[in-house]
């Protein structure tokens, strides 16, 4: 069941705003705190749920909320705190006033060269700290970058499928990844998952 707007969360720390956006595992809302700062509140849909492995995935999803816990990088999104509320682990996390680099592009048509290139560089430099902290973002594209409002700073963002990284190692995918965007290992529920390749091919995308 999704939160509605007015209601409380960690006793009253927390009062859910709106939802920002909901995908294929995660929901995320935008939230105000007690001092009237918002930020941002993610966790697992009500669909993801009803799954029978539903205990798994929310281990799964706090694992990775720990670790990514532990980046402090520009062009990451930053963490605030992981915490239980009903039952479900969240993700708090900063809020990003701007637009999606996907939107950006919609509206502006091409980038410059200078401005293409910046982006470039400060997300492949975030993809150079995941990568090195054992992790794949795995869902790299426009959509999940943003653009701060008023700077030329790029921040990667919804790491809702990331995973941990063992080289050529065979482990069942899951089944959503972003056409276009997704590596082809990334198609095949047992691809096998090569150092960088994962990242470069969004990347490049």
């Amino acid at each position: 069941m999704a939160w509605n707007p007015g209601q409380k969360l960690q006793n009253g720390k927390y009062t859910i705003e709106k939802v920002l956006g909901q995908g294929g595992f995660g929901i995320t809302y935008l939230v105000k705190n007690k001092k009237g700062n918002l930020l941002v509140v993610k966790t697992l849909n009500s669909w993801v749920q009803r799954w029978c492995d539903f205990a798994k995935l929310q281990q799964d999803f706090l694992n990775e909320a720990l670790r990514l816990s532990k980046f402090n990088h520009p062009h990451i999104v930053k963490i605030d705190e992981v915490v239980q509320e009903a039952g479900l682990w969240c993700i708090v996390m900063e809020y990003i006033d701007g637009e999606s680099l996907a939107s950006h592009v919609w509206n502006q048509g091409i980038l410059p060269e200078t401005e293409a290139l910046r982006y470039i560089q400060q997300i492949g430099d975030a993809l150079t700290v995941v990568h090195e902290r054992g992790l794949l973002h795995r869902d790299v594209k426009p959509l999940n970058i943003m653009l701060r409002k008023g700077k030329t700073e790029a921040v990667l963002i919804d790491f809702g499928i990331a995973r941990e990284f063992t080289p050529n190692l065979t482990q069942t995918q899951t089944e959503f990844c972003s056409s276009g965007f997704a590596p082809i290992e990334q198609y095949d529920w047992r691809g096998k998952r090569g150092a960088y390749r994962t990242h470069l091919t969004s990347y490049g995308a």
